[in-house]
């Protein structure tokens, strides 16, 4: 029998399942009434949504456990080279990962919209380990040459990670989840942003301060008329025309104290001095290093230091969910960028 009628076989049998179908249902809504007929047409419609919801929400366990499973031992990979490595060998880092600007709006997770601070990674170099580990056993330090330098041990950072970053992706989307509850990310709309401990103390410190501040933000909202949570540009609109209205030279019926409260109200709002900056890199103001990845650059490294071989890179993450301060402070932030697109 020719391979066309294998083929077309099966699609007379489901045509005439469905017509089969069609015409039992006729026949009762006839004999029975067309108000039967829909009746048992929709009695099958729950069982099937059950169904489906009851597999959907095993999915999505499914998945969770995934995602915890991967950060648990990763982890355990991040304490196993800080411990056995040293900290003077590595380099750390905190990760953070925002969603591209150009995404389409009904893809666009809010609490991605601004750079999300995720997990640390840490690098070093197995080699200059296994040299340093190899001599030690020897009761000797590692000799310097001109090949190898004490120099060496410490890994090129950012172009480690950089390297690594492409591999780990899996990883990336799991602290995600974990910590700020992102499901189903496509990872080619992510974008990764890297700095070091002591500029992400900053940014932590800028952003408790603004916390611990609420109440002074809270009334210098209402004296404005505004919220806290509006755009820096609608809250300078409204600023404008009172600062107009409060200056004593043009109304005498005001006084130099409301003008002035309504000024350090505005300044407070927009984000003055060291805590200024309403979004994640602002935070701070110019005391930080962070750097956004060019992901045109991702899986390569430096070639001067010969980091080319991701086999030579010790790479690891571990959640940021560990601290109990970073945490504190993130996480109304991190609400409120959640609710931007109720996502």
């Amino acid at each position: 029998m020719p391979a066309s009628a294998h083929r077309a076989a099966p699609s007379r049998a489901r045509s005439l399942v469905v017509v089969a179908g069609a015409s039992r249902k006729a026949r009762r809504a006839k004999e029975s009434g067309g108000a039967a007929g829909e009746s048992t047409a929709t009695k099958a419609a729950p069982a099937n949504t059950a169904a489906t919801k009851a597999a959907k929400d095993k999915a999505r366990k499914a998945a969770a456990t995934k995602a915890r499973a991967l950060v648990s031992d990763t982890g355990r990979a991040y304490e196993k080279i800080v411990t056995e490595m040293g900290r003077e060998a590595c380099r750390e880092y905190v990760l953070s990962v925002r969603q591209r600007r150009d995404v389409e709006d009904d893809v666009k997770i809010g609490v991605l919209s601004d750079w999300l601070p995720i997990c640390e990674v840490v690098v070093a170099d197995k080699k200059a380990y296994e040299a340093s580990l190899f001599f030690k056993k020897q009761g000797m330090s590692v000799p310097e040459t001109e090949l190898q330098t004490l120099d060496n041990v410490q890994i090129e950072g950012v172009p480690a990670v950089r390297m690594m970053l492409p591999k780990h992706e899996e990883h990336v989307a799991a602290m995600a989840f974990v910590l700020a509850g992102v499901k189903d990310l496509n990872m080619a709309d992510m974008e990764y942003g890297l700095e070091d401990w002591g500029s992400f103390e900053v940014a932590v410190d800028a952003l408790a301060a603004q916390t611990n501040q609420k109440g002074k933000f809270d009334a210098a909202a209402t004296l404005l008329g505004v919220s806290v949570d509006d755009e820096p540009a609608d809250i300078k609109r409204v600023y404008r025309k009172l600062i107009a209205e409060a200056h004593p030279d043009r109304n005498p019926d005001t006084t130099q104290e409301k003008f002035n409260a309504i000024k350090d109200a505005y300044e407070l709002l927009c984000g003055r001095g060291d805590t200024a900056g309403t979004t994640f890199e602002g935070l701070g103001d110019h005391r930080r290093d962070f750097v956004a990845l060019d992901k045109s650059h991702f899986g390569v490294s430096s070639q001067d230091k010969g980091q080319t071989d991701p086999a030579s890179v010790a790479f690891a993450m571990r959640t940021l969910t560990m601290y109990d301060r970073v945490n504190t402070v993130f996480t109304t932030r991190n609400l409120k960028l959640a609710q931007r697109v109720g996502k």
